[in-house]
């Protein structure tokens, strides 16, 4: 089967045939869906619709067959010993709860060790982190090297007789990587600890054999393997789950309830209270089978996609490849000296560019590869060498343009008709109003360069008053703001690791540094966008961020 046979499943790409189309690299955070789980679900609740396990008619009896089927379809996915061994959840997030949940009802004793990662999700850090600082354990951390990669004798060091449980991902969500789990799960089972895989990376783009890594839990998300949202799958080894006590109580799970008392019913129906996902875990099914009937060809793919992605990055001078590169799926994070990653992310997503930015709810690592994020590109086997294609040409356009954005004042002529009657969009003493300029400016990148260019009047917070106390949360970008009231006027001073963030600072504070205090809350931040042409420049999270700045402007007034 060709590349483009396989693209030719997923419906979302025969409406995007415009002549620049949309290029979607972020499969990681999301991956898109075939044909036939759409028809899986729709099949559902045109024809199948009622509730499971509860057969007392003809409708009800066919979906749970159909129900029951898909999750001995998801038994022999990823090899798993028996049907009860496989738990529905709503994905991967509520699986690792699942299991926090449940060992914290008596597996864990005071001064017990949980051997994590540095390249965890933070889903796969916080649940620990919950049940630590109640039960009174220790949280201890395998490392990385400089690169991002996992210092396996380091690790296996860290696991002895005080550790209960490690629980580490198959594959780093943030670089790709595919960790040496097997030499952990051998390690801890020398010390009676026991092991979670976190395999929401993994099952899309490598074959998953349970009994073959021999750990105690494996869980994995849905959506990331061409399924459904809201649906994912905890395994767990049965002699293990029948031992642990409930997560939830209500129906399904329930074998007899009286006032005097209540009975429960065994795997796997004791893990899933109340009606479940049962579109989900078709449609979960449906995209399983998809990658069963199309392995080679989904690896194929994404081998040479990767590969070529990977030498177009390293001929782009000044770009910085993160993690493992002979030993990775098909992700690549990456830097560029010099440049912001959301300002780098901005201008190609301008260029129907999907790709993520930021910490890629991996914080830690960040912290310890000493970034403050990463661009990742994230690819699956309905891209095209076409798309990686134009995507370095259009990073390498990109570069250049944020590089060449603040370098040069713009001469923009002040015309009467172009300033603002928003506010006050003064003009300041030898300069073009920042507004003006703005609506000076004809297309897309000009809009970006003169963004770039106002930030050069941002009025600028102090490196020392960078503290928490003045950052803004809810911004894309890290914001410090500081907010002055002197003799009655309103003083601003912000900062951002982003050019185009501080830009936007400063168009912002423009009106807002003249208007009376009184007039400030009153301000309307996205009517002020609409006027100036900026709203259709930004995206919804970027607008949150800039509002998230006008109401701590707001609450610091009288």
């Amino acid at each position: 089967m060709s590349a483009s046979s396989l693209r030719d499943h997923f419906p979302i790409f025969k409406h995007n045939t415009a002549p620049h189309p949309w290029v979607y690299f972020d499969s990681a955070a999301t991956s898109h869906k075939p044909q036939s789980v759409i028809a899986a679900v729709e099949r559902f609740y045109c024809s199948q619709n009622a509730n499971v396990h509860r057969s007392s008619h003809s409708v009800s009896a066919a979906a749970t067959q159909a129900f029951e089927q898909a999750r001995l379809c998801i038994k022999g996915f990823i090899n798993a010993a028996s049907e009860k061994e496989i738990i529905w959840t709503k994905g991967a997030t509520e699986s690792i709860n699942l299991v926090a949940n449940i060992l914290a009802k008596g597996h864990f004793t005071p001064g017990d060790e949980i051997v994590l990662s540095t390249l965890e999700h933070h889903a796969n850090i916080v649940p620990w982190q919950q049940i630590a600082d109640e039960l009174g354990l220790k949280i201890r951390v395998i490392p990385v090297d400089e690169q991002g990669v996992i210092q396996l004798e380091r690790g296996l060091s860290l696991i002895n007789n005080k550790t209960a449980l490690v629980a580490i991902g198959q594959v780093s969500n943030a670089l790709g990587n595919i960790n040496p789990i097997g030499p952990f799960i051998s390690r801890a089972k020398k010390f009676g600890a026991l092991t979670l895989i976190d395999g929401a990376q993994a099952v899309a783009h490598l074959p998953v054999d349970v009994q073959a890594l021999d750990c105690d839990f494996y869980l994995f998300s849905g959506h990331k393997l061409f399924g459904p949202t809201g649906i994912g799958v905890l395994y767990g080894k049965q002699a293990l789950l029948s031992a642990l006590p409930l997560y939830q109580s209500g129906g399904e799970m329930i074998e007899k309830v009286s006032f005097s008392g209540s009975t429960f019913q065994g795997l796997p129906f004791k893990y899933e209270a109340g009606t479940p996902n049962i579109a989900g875990v078709l449609g979960l099914a449906a995209a399983v089978q998809f990658i069963q009937h199309h392995r080679l060809e989904i690896e194929q793919q994404e081998l040479t996609l990767y590969q070529q992605l990977l030498g177009g990055l390293q001929k782009i001078v000044g770009v910085q490849l993160w993690g493992e590169r002979e030993n990775s799926i098909c992700i690549q994070s990456f830097t560029v000296d010099g440049l912001n990653n959301q300002d780098v992310g901005i201008i190609l997503n301008k260029q129907n560019f999907a790709v993520r930015v930021g910490h890629h709810c991996a914080m830690p690592l960040m912290q310890a590869l000493k970034l403050d994020g990463t661009l990742r590109v994230s690819l699956s086997c309905y891209n095209t060498h076409e798309e990686v294609a134009r995507f370095l040409q259009a990073l390498s356009q990109s570069i250049v343009t944020v590089r060449k954005g603040a370098e040069v004042v713009a001469d923009i002529p002040v015309r009467e008709s172009a300033l603002l009657n928003v506010g006050a969009a003064m003009e300041i003493p030898g300069r073009a109003p920042l507004a003006a300029s703005l609506r000076l400016a004809k297309a897309w990148d000009e809009t970006y360069r003169q963004i770039m260019l106002a930030g050069k009047q941002l009025n600028k917070l102090p490196v020392e008053d960078r503290i928490d106390q003045y950052q803004v949360f809810g911004c894309e970008s890290q914001v410090w703001l500081k907010c002055e009231i002197h003799h009655n006027q309103l003083q601003l001073s912000a900062d951002s690791p982003s050019k185009i963030v501080r830009g936007l600072l400063a168009i912002m504070f423009e009106p807002l540094s003249n208007m009376p205090l009184q007039r400030i809350r009153h301000f309307d931040l996205q009517g002020y966008l609409e006027e100036l042409g900026l709203a259709k420049h930004l995206s919804q999270s970027r607008g949150n961020g800039l509002l998230a700045v006008v109401e701590k402007i707001k609450g610091s007034c009288p």
